[in-house]
């Protein structure tokens, strides 16, 4: 495995390459204006297999329609911004460690690509995950944010007591409309969630937020209502 340390990584932009970035190690690494797997094509995404990245940062990045397989990541720094990663699938990769705010969205290149474009994309995703086994551990993400659109969450292992799994159909029971939450967020992901018609999505009560206490009350009264599933 080639291992980079304490380097900076400026301005990479990987296109419609296919290309596959494997067996690396980065280590207290930053990333500025770096871009992965960039397409219009499911054909021409790029993969992402065997990297781990410990203790990095990043400024004006992202990651986009690739393949994300056998990943680690272990502490990331975002400086204040949401890292977003927009399509990209993932199988058996770790989120852990201490991680700021970050977005996995299934979306590619919103407002740009087409709607039969998107779908290309949604079928070739939805066929990968009915390969995977888990796509996702965030069990031991300490994060600030975390968003998950598009993800199913049966693949996501997680951690029980502040990561609950909902499922359309309990979703749709409505029951959680009328709970006395604290905050918003659980509400308006889970009017979100059923927007988008997704089977099942994991929501998070995040340790770094200083909301957290909030949050984790929030869950307590899904789970109490039974709009999330048993543990």
């Amino acid at each position: 495995m080639q291992i980079f340390q304490d380097r900076t990584f400026d301005s990479f932009d990987d296109r419609d390459s296919a290309a596959t970035f494997h067996d690396i190690e980065f280590r207290n690494c930053y990333f500025e204006s770096c871009e992965v797997s960039i397409t219009r094509t499911p054909a021409l995404r790029s993969t992402v297999r065997n990297i781990k990245l410990i203790n990095c940062s990043q400024r004006g990045s992202s990651l986009s329609a690739a393949v994300v397989e056998d990943v680690v990541v272990d502490g990331l720094k975002t400086n204040g911004q949401l890292f977003q990663t927009w399509g990209a699938v993932f199988n058996r990769t770790v989120l852990q460690g201490k991680i700021d705010r970050l977005m996995i969205s299934s979306a590619v290149l919103p407002g740009v690509i087409g709607h039969e474009e998107q779908r290309a994309f949604d079928d070739a995703n939805a066929e990968y995950y009915r390969q995977v086994e888990w796509a996702l551990d965030i069990s031991k993400g300490e994060f600030k944010e975390l968003c998950i659109r598009g993800l199913p969450g049966h693949l996501i292992r997680r951690d029980p007591e502040t990561q609950v799994l909902v499922t359309r159909e309990r979703a749709m029971s409505g029951h959680w409309k009328n709970l006395e939450f604290q905050e918003n967020l659980l509400p308006t992901s889970l009017g979100m969630f059923l927007q988008r018609g997704e089977h099942s999505t994991v929501m998070i009560a995040p340790k770094r937020n200083p909301k957290f206490k909030k949050f984790l009350s929030d869950l307590k009264l899904l789970r109490q209502a039974g709009v999330t599933e048993p543990d």
